[in-house]
């Protein structure tokens, strides 16, 4: 009887809100047929040693014993990438908050500068890396002004000591005016009166910043801190282009090398450091929801 009432409750339902549910049934079968199954597919994988090409053996946590312990390639990836997230979180976000602030100011074609500043962000990181990797090259542009200068040239993408900050500079060119329209549309909510009262009572341009500005700001930073940090964790089309992880890699991302092992047919390898990487995604993630979860 129980049943019978509940499927009627269920018929009438989708009756009344049937063009609800048909709006959401495309959203929701691609989600479940391109992010659902190939993440369980993967979980999956991550526990066997498959190649795609026999059956898969399942092996348990094999693949992430060898690669928290035994795989050093996979270590130096790892130090790699926090170096990168490091540096250009350092950065960028710097940048962006200095330009924010200029840019916030009385000037003349401010709409030209926000422009300039965010149209790289616009433009396709494979373009940025090439621009870059021409610009980096012995004779490029970079190294005659060294010339200029009176220095040796550089390898910026071939010597090791070199080449993770040089793909850090051409990442933080790209993406610094993301952070500067972000900072810039929070400066301009701030109340004037703040600064107005503040400005009466007698506070200079640096208290005014330390006091009123960046409190204010505050949950903006926590937001681009903490997006800018997931995304540069999975730092992939600029080391692809520049360098091929190299040299010795001294370049080599976790997620290039998961591309590299998904190319030598170790999908299952492969799989197990997608979801390593997608562990510290999610605790960053989790770092975000607490937050601003507090904040609210």
């Amino acid at each position: 009887m129980t049943t019978t009432l509940s499927l009627r409750r269920f018929t009438r339902a989708v009756r009344k809100y049937y063009l609800g549910y048909l709006f959401i049934a495309a959203p929701v079968i691609s989600t479940v047929a391109f992010l659902l199954i190939p993440m369980l597919t993967s979980l999956w994988w991550s526990f066997n040693d498959y190649s795609g090409l026999q059956p898969a053996r399942f092996v348990g946590l094999a693949n992430y014993l060898e690669l928290l312990i035994k795989d050093d390639i996979f270590h130096r990836a790892l130090r790699n990438t926090t170096l990168f997230v490091i540096l250009g979180m350092g950065i960028g976000p710097t940048l962006g908050l200095i330009t924010a602030l200029l840019l916030n100011q009385k000037v003349h074609f401010q709409s030209l500068f926000r422009t300039a500043y965010f149209l790289p962000v616009m433009t396709s990181m494979v373009v940025v890396a090439t621009i870059w990797r021409v610009l980096y090259n012995r004779s490029g542009l970079l190294n005659v002004a060294l010339a200029w200068l009176g220095l040796s040239p550089v390898g910026w993408l071939a010597d090791p000591q070199w080449a993770l900050f040089s793909v850090v500079i051409a990442s933080v060119w790209q993406g610094f005016g993301f952070e500067t329209v972000v900072f810039l549309a929070a400066l301009q909510s701030i109340p004037r009166e703040l600064y107005e009262a503040a400005t009466v009572d007698g506070a200079n341009a640096w208290h005014r910043l330390l006091n009123i500005t960046l409190p204010s700001l505050r949950p903006v930073l926590l937001f681009v801190y903490i997006y800018g940090i997931i995304g540069s964790y999975q730092v992939f089309d600029q080391v692809f282009v520049m360098t091929g992880g190299g040299p010795v890699y001294s370049t080599t991302s976790v997620v290039y090398y998961l591309f590299s092992k998904f190319q030598d047919l170790r999908l299952g390898y492969a799989s197990a450091i997608a979801y390593i990487l997608f562990i510290i995604l999610v605790f960053f993630s989790f770092v975000q929801w607490r937050f601003f979860g507090e904040r609210d």
